[in-house]
């Protein structure tokens, strides 16, 4: 009798024991390269109908580099730690990133950090690696001839003058030259930059010329768009005839139509992450640094460009101006999502600069702004002083391609800027809890790893105290 019930309790015990470590498999673990906790130093705030999805970003602070993956929401998909630094990363097949990093190249040449390829498969959690392919600034990725496209800097000597020039290098897998293109020989001098710019080049002081930081590279077509920061121009390049087609900007073949239909010297200065996603549209970070017009704007914002190569006019048919406190005097990117909505990364780790003073706000490391098309914001990422985020991409597989449909149709005349307010206006007030708190899965399942031993441990208990008393009963009789 009393054998046949301890049989029974054994069982109960090993059954729930196993139905505990079944269900807490079923948790997804967060991987890293380096370690299995990671917290994300990030409020999210949700004031309306944001987009749901994945991003993926570089994040660095006090020494700390990683490749993030999340979703909108915040919870940490994945991650990726390495020294000393991540470049962009671009999603080129379901599950898959292309990314720059591990390690950073030590190239004394170069003035930006140059990086090695990798392409990251997600679900597996592997990567390929091209140790060889070296890019700074940005890449780009042929699938099907397996070839990547580069930015590459060296100083050329001109006169008494160093000079800081850029190149675009076509290599292969394992980094053979198939391809270059030389801003030397195809830009000319003139278009140098009015604010004198220079940089370090191995403890060298030069002129920093074109300061070329984004690549978008039509393969198929053999078109490679190129943008220069320094001139606050844009550029396509035929790949076949090594021929600049046209340029956009300061010193372009577009008349650049301002907000009141007036033309203006420049639409945009010193910009980043220049993308089109339609024909003829493109999207681009303005990061309004060294505004000729006003150099202490101090208004960096995401736009929407819209060119018309019949009449060689361009002006921007949508943008979203950040208050002060968003200011990016560099890096930064706006990304079209699958929504219609814009995302831009204010990435800079900190934004009270001598230029925007007074700071009559909070500092902040890295922003990330979600706006729909009417400039509402709807959700926002904040990260501490401090925490640096060169650029930003999407995740999805939601019909989402490299040119969806701009949310905005060009229009005869170009639309007003949407203008900033002292602070962020939400599109719908913040609940009483706005603030959603980030929980790294590795720590929920370490509670679902505690939850499991303390049921053990009662049941464990619960059948000792039965002993215990039958035992005792036993002595009585």
């Amino acid at each position: 009798m009393h054998f046949t019930r301890n049989k029974k309790t054994i069982f109960t015990v090993v059954i729930a024991t196993a139905l505990c470590l079944v269900l807490s498999s079923f948790s997804p673990i967060a991987h890293s390269e380096t370690s299995n906790i990671f917290t994300l130093p990030c409020t999210i705030n949700t004031y309306g109908n944001a987009w749901n999805g994945e991003i993926a970003f570089d994040l660095s602070a006090n020494s700390t580099y990683d490749l993030v993956v999340m979703n909108t929401n915040g919870t940490v998909l994945n991650v990726r730690q390495s020294t000393p630094s991540y470049g962009p990363a671009y999603n080129i097949a379901p599950n898959t990133l292309l990314f720059e990093g591990e390690p950073q190249a030590p190239d004394t040449n170069s003035a930006w950090p140059v990086w090695a390829t990798h392409i990251w498969n997600l679900t597996s959690n592997t990567t390929e690696d091209f140790p060889n392919v070296l890019s700074e600034h940005d890449i780009q990725y042929d699938p099907t001839n397996n070839t990547f496209l580069t930015l590459q800097d060296y100083v050329r000597q001109v006169g008494n003058n160093s000079i800081l020039m850029d190149k675009i290098v076509l290599v292969d897998a394992t980094g053979n030259v198939l391809w270059s293109w030389d801003v030397y020989n195809n830009i000319p001098l003139s278009e140098a930059s009015t604010f004198n710019e220079t940089t370090k080049v191995n403890g060298q002081t030069v002129e920093d010329f074109t300061h070329a930081n984004s690549l978008d590279w039509d393969y198929s077509s053999g078109i490679i768009y190129l943008n220069s920061r320094c001139t606050n121009t844009f550029y396509k390049i035929n790949q076949t005839t090594g021929e600049i087609v046209w340029a956009c900007g300061e010193f372009g073949n577009f008349t650049l139509i301002g907000d009141n239909g007036n033309v203006v010297s420049s639409l945009w200065y010193h910009s980043h992450d220049t993308k089109e996603v339609s024909p003829d549209i493109f999207t681009m970070f303005d990061n309004d640094y060294e505004n000729v017009t006003n150099p202490d704007d101090c208004h960096s914002r995401m736009l929407e460009l819209t060119l018309n190569e019949t009449s060689m006019t361009a002006y921007v048919n949508w943008s979203w101006e950040a208050p002060t406190q968003y200011w990016n005097d560099y890096g930064g990117g706006t990304v079209l999502l699958p929504n219609g909505d814009f995302i831009g990364d204010f990435g800079d780790p900190s934004h009270q600069l001598t230029q925007n003073q007074p700071w009559n706000f909070n500092n902040t490391g890295a922003v990330f702004v979600e706006v729909n098309t009417a400039g509402q914001i709807v959700r926002t990422w904040t990260f501490p002083a401090g925490w640096y985020v060169y650029r930003i991409t999407t995740l999805t597989d939601q019909n989402f391609t490299s040119t969806p449909t701009p949310s905005v149709l060009p229009s005869s005349t170009p639309i007003n800027t949407i203008k900033p307010q002292t602070t962020p206006t939400p599109s719908v007030l913040p609940s009483s809890t706005p603030i959603n708190t980030i929980i790294p899965q590795t720590i929920i399942n370490s509670f679902a790893l505690v939850a499991v031993i303390m049921v053990v441990t009662a049941l464990g208990i619960v059948f000792y105290m039965r002993k215990r008393t039958s035992n005792h009963k036993k002595m009585q009789t």
